[in-house]
């Protein structure tokens, strides 16, 4: 971040003061369906006496967050709790400023309830750094059903469909694909495209184990030629703008399909809208069985000067995972619960489509969402499929290399 940048937030940064009865958290959540949903949980915390001080950072599907959050904790004044995720945690865990939370939760929960993968997201050297929240899928294909049905066409399953069918609705006045043409969007949109071509052990290889032979292979190539027929589709006006905008145009009406986390059927949700009536959720093409995940969690901060907050603390947590909530977040958020002890029976058939298919897919962490890579990898890629993705100069041969010497670059500090 530049100086001219970080001076207008020192005051924020300093003067954070938490009371007893309260929890300072940083988060992301400021869209419609994200503000319900943690709505949800203040309120929750309120019942118990414990007032939720929102330390909020709009934009960059928070990467603004983190920047702003590693300025408090230099200053000496981390809040108590923050939203991080993925290697984020390792990071911030071999500075030890995190607390373990291995204790705060029944140890029941912990081997009986919570996934392997999610255990494994949130552990550092054998201790549980942070508490999940949620499960997000990433890799959805978001259709507007009146288009669909009004232009008589059926959910593409592969991508020669998948073209034949936005060649039709743009053919008919409507935008085939809704992207809002911010950088973590153009990297949304390549995963879901690189995991259908590469399939989960060839994605793993690439994105989690950097391993150059699949970073630079034939596949790859396809992959990034295939993710830039898909410009054509999109609307040019709305590059830069953010992922509410885009999933509202579909609902609209404005534009027949979307690539977008379930984050955004938290946005639908909250305007009223039904899942299998104003849109459908299928599987991205040639995606079937295959998953790739985003999970929310809540880390906290060992902080020098404050009194006992062990309490506040045990009360977040033991909220953040109780039945209630778990239930109650998730259908406002848009997410499954973390929980697999959680009657869904409430939420809607794409909740119920997500949950099944989580426990029968292939599960493949998400690098655009900083799941697979740290914040800052996930930055420095996001940089080389973006250009690559609104660039007329750059082909996939070029690009496959770009992104293995970018990769390698950050590795090797």
């Amino acid at each position: 971040m530049k100086l001219k940048k970080i001076l207008p937030l020192i005051p924020l940064l300093l003067s954070m003061p938490s009371s007893a009865n309260s929890l300072e958290v940083l988060h992301w959540w400021t869209a419609p369906g994200e503000f319900e949903a943690q709505k949800v949980l203040k309120q929750a915390l309120a019942k118990q006496g414990i007032s939720w001080q929102d330390f909020a950072i709009v934009g960059s599907g928070g990467g603004s967050a983190m920047r702003v959050l590693q300025m408090r904790a230099l200053s000496g004044n981390p809040p108590d709790a923050a939203q991080i995720k993925g290697p984020d945690i390792a990071e911030w865990a071999k500075i030890g400023m995190l607390k373990e939370v291995d204790n705060i939760l029944n140890n029941k929960l912990w081997d009986k309830n919570i996934p392997d993968v999610v255990k494994q997201t949130i552990t550092y050297q054998g201790h549980y750094m942070a508490l999940p929240l949620n499960i997000h899928r990433v890799n959805w294909l978001w259709l507007n059903k009146a288009i669909f049905d009004q232009l008589k066409l059926s959910p593409p399953t592969t991508w020669n469909e998948f073209f034949s069918v936005a060649d039709k609705i743009q053919a008919a006045g409507y935008i085939a694909l809704s992207h809002g043409g911010t950088s973590w969007e153009d990297n949304l949109l390549f995963e879901s495209v690189a995991l259908s071509i590469l399939g989960a052990e060839k994605y793993k290889r690439a994105f989690v184990e950097f391993d150059e032979t699949v970073l630079t292979s034939s596949d790859m190539i396809d992959a990034f030629k295939l993710f830039k027929r898909l410009h054509q589709y999109v609307d040019k006006s709305m590059v830069g703008k953010d992922w509410e905008i885009a999933s509202k145009m579909l609902t609209d009406k404005k534009a027949g399909m979307l690539f977008m986390g379930d984050w955004a059927k938290g946005l639908w949700h909250s305007s009223g809208k039904v899942a299998n009536k104003d849109y459908l959720c299928v599987d991205v093409p040639e995606s079937k069985n295959l998953f790739s995940y985003n999970i929310d969690s809540f880390v906290f901060f060992k902080k020098q000067h404050q009194n006992s907050d062990n309490l506040n603390t045990e009360i977040l947590a033991n909220t953040l995972l109780s039945e209630q909530l778990q239930h109650d977040f998730n259908i406002d958020k848009g997410s499954i619960p973390v929980r697999t002890d959680i009657d869904i029976s409430d939420f809607d058939a794409c909740s119920h489509k997500s949950f099944n298919d989580f426990k029968q897919s292939a599960l493949v962490p998400s690098f655009s969402q900083n799941i697979a890579t740290s914040s800052f990898l996930q930055s420095e890629m996001r940089k080389v499929i973006s250009t690559y993705f609104k660039s007329d100069n750059l082909s996939a041969e070029q690009v496959t290399k770009q992104l293995a010497l970018a990769i390698r670059a950050v590795n090797k500090k």
